[in-house]
């Protein structure tokens, strides 16, 4: 079965936001800086998946630079599970998030 198509990284509205993330991490991937060292961001990762989460699609907080390696990290490609590492970002994210849903 073909993977489908998800169209809203081809929008307008998300290239412009992913370059003002990559900017402002300095187009540096986040995951590899926790090791002390640099690598040049290639994806701007969903810390909370836009799936279940939608309204956090474009909220900054939610959104990190990262290398396509750690991306896939992230990830169960069989079924697009947060996991591993994925899973470390959201726990670090955890107070953006429970502000963000308690100012709602």
């Amino acid at each position: 079965m073909a993977k489908r198509v998800d169209t809203f990284y081809q929008g307008k509205k998300w290239l412009r936001k992913r370059q003002v993330v990559l900017k402002l991490y300095d187009y540096q991937c986040q995951e590899t800086k926790q090791y002390g060292k640099t690598a040049s961001a290639e994806v701007v990762h969903h810390i909370y998946p836009r799936e279940q989460y939608p309204e956090l699609e474009y909220v900054t907080w939610n959104l990190l630079p990262i290398t396509s390696d750690h991306h896939n990290k992230f990830h169960d490609r069989v079924n697009d599970e947060i996991i591993g590492r994925g899973l470390y970002w959201q726990r670090k994210r955890q107070r953006e998030f429970d502000e963000f849903y308690k100012n709602r």
